[in-house]
């Protein structure tokens, strides 16, 4: 297991990779993630308010070295503009897509694209409206030159859900480039929230997919955790619901929000799921792994381990040709203070 810095910066905060996204193409990895100045008055996020940007990082060594590269965030103050007449190409060996604003509270309908591994972008384009407001984060799988299945997130007014934490994940499918869209399903339908989806598809043809969850309980002290689900009809039923790991705050458990997940899948169909808990004093980065198509995560392993920030996580993960696993995360630490990005590469199944 080894550590390496993808970006740290001295007054400027990085950080939510799980927001922006992560690719891979052979030994070449992207990912996107936010940046503002660093707001030490803040009292959790310290993040200024203003001038938040998408960053972007490449790896042309399988996460050892990176480098940051150029984007212009002017892109997200342009109008929307409409899908190009015959679709988007989903089957171009570079084509990216950015899903949400550079925010802390993703409220929105916007993505952009690039069709160049991320060097130029476009857009931004719009989903459609899919009843109530969106709060997506990039999670795509690309099935043809066309069709996309995109795993994405919506807030339910609290008339219609009560409970308190309004996001629910489902499945929506594109099959003319990003033209038009239609609602596939629900992932969940019960009143905790659902949020921040990630999926992975078996030889099978089983979607496995994993959501940050949160319930209010008739304490002080909300439930938060990682479900995994299963679904044998492209995502319109989900089903064999696994609490795959808690994200609970066990020092602090007054204050805590947990944490979302990561997952990829190896040439063997184990899956990888890794996410984070926010401790005071012992926040961490664990993974497991499952053998059984989802069904079952065992042998919690820790990646990472901080103790001067509750304010951390957010993994993304991508397995690499040789076997072994790229996490990239944020994290403070007493080398690097200021909220940044660290890659841990790492074999899963050692």
């Amino acid at each position: 297991m080894q550590h390496f810095l993808v970006c740290s910066h001295q007054h400027k905060y990085s950080a939510w990779p799980a927001n922006g996204g992560m690719w891979l193409w052979n030994d070449e990895i992207l990912v996107s993630y936010n940046r503002a100045d660093f707001d030490p008055t803040e009292k959790f996020h310290r993040i200024s308010k203003e001038g938040r940007e998408c960053i972007f990082s490449r790896s042309l060594d399988g996460g050892v070295t990176w480098a940051e590269v150029p984007f212009d965030n002017n892109i997200y103050k342009t109008e929307s503009k409409p899908i190009p007449p015959g679709g988007l190409d989903f089957s171009k060996d570079g084509f990216v897509m950015r899903v949400g604003l550079p925010a802390v509270t993703i409220e929105t309908d916007l993505f952009i694209t690039s069709y160049d591994k991320g060097d130029t972008w476009h857009g931004p384009y719009k989903f459609p409206v899919f009843e109530f407001p969106l709060t997506s984060r990039t999670s795509y799988h690309i099935e043809g030159s066309k069709v996309m299945r995109a795993f994405m997130s919506y807030s339910l007014p609290k008339e219609v859900n009560p409970h308190g934490y309004t996001d629910k994940a489902f499945v929506a499918l594109t099959e003319d480039g990003g033209e038009s869209w239609k609602f596939v399903g629900a992932m969940t339908t019960d009143a905790p929230r659902s949020v921040m989806p990630q999926a992975v598809r078996l030889k099978d043809g089983t979607l496995v997919a994993s959501m940050r969850r949160r319930m209010k309980t008739s304490t002080k002290v909300d439930d938060v955790w990682i479900e995994v689900k299963r679904s044998d009809d492209d995502g319109k039923t989900w089903h064999s619901a696994t609490r795959a790991a808690d994200t609970y705050n066990f020092v602090n458990p007054a204050n805590t929000n947990g944490n979302p997940p990561a997952m990829c899948i190896l040439d063997n169909d184990h899956i990888v799921l890794a996410y984070g808990r926010r401790e005071p004093g012992a926040s961490s980065l664990y993974f497991k792994i499952s053998k059984d198509g989802g069904r079952n995560f065992t042998n919690e392993k820790c990646l990472r381990y901080v103790s001067n920030t509750e304010d951390f996580g957010y993994p993304r993960i991508v397995a690499r040709a040789d076997g072994k696993c790229v996490a990239t995360y944020y994290i403070a630490t007493a080398d690097y203070p200021v909220q940044h990005i660290e890659a841990t590469i790492f074999d899963p199944l050692a």
